[in-house]
């Protein structure tokens, strides 16, 4: 973990930690600005929760070197570059496949658009909800760049809900990943125990392509 405390002076009398967390709010929010997101459409974009990035932009938390690879990763940012203050941030969102469908997913007209399939859905019966769902997952593995970050099945199902209003719970999403990991297009790996949460009361995993 990276640890953001209160300034303290070193022997020459400079501060340190607060200029490392000032400088981590300022790349929050340049890529804020960069990708036109909102700090909760960023968290659901990156997997980085929502109160962990609305803390790092006020300058204030511990945060891990695996919350600056997903925060980096998905935007083509070095980490050299994001700690380097002399660095101005550059992001090419045009070239970013899985931000441009993500807008796209999590816009307005989008969502109303899916909220009237899903009522022709329900009328249809129980089978071709769990077929649109099951169709649904298969075009996220496949034609998307989502599984690239490793995420737990309760990131999957929350992401999914609020970005594409699919609501697909933890414990069907296991069931469903099975097949992916059984013909070796998906992975699953153990968290280390160190980054569980303490509330955490199965042992959890991460999906991800297998690279």
């Amino acid at each position: 973990m990276i640890n953001i405390e209160p300034a303290k002076k070193n022997g020459m009398g400079k501060l340190i930690d607060v200029d490392l967390a000032n400088l981590v709010s300022k790349r929050i929010l340049e890529i804020c600005a960069l990708t036109e997101l909102s700090l909760d459409r960023l968290a659901i974009f990156t997997g980085v929760s929502y109160s962990t990035l609305r803390s790092i932009s006020k300058a204030s938390l511990s945060i891990s070197l695996d919350s600056f690879a997903r925060l980096c990763s998905p935007f083509k940012i070095a980490l050299s570059d994001f700690f380097d203050p002399q660095k101005v941030l550059s992001i090419n969102c045009k070239n970013l496949e899985e931000l441009s469908l993500f807008k796209k997913e999590s816009s307005p007209l989008r969502k109303q658009q899916r909220d009237i399939i899903s009522k022709k859905l329900l009328k249809k019966g129980v089978n071709a909800v769990l077929r649109h769902k099951r169709d649904f997952l298969a075009q996220m593995i496949y034609t998307t760049e989502y599984f690239s970050v490793a995420r737990t099945v309760e990131q999957m199902s929350a992401d999914f809900e609020t970005m594409h209003q699919i609501v697909i719970s933890p414990g069907r999403l296991s069931i469903m990943l099975k097949k992916y990991i059984g013909q070796e297009i998906l992975e699953k790996k153990s968290i280390p125990r160190a980054e569980r949460k303490q509330t955490d009361q199965r042992r959890p995993y991460l999906y991800s392509k297998k690279g």
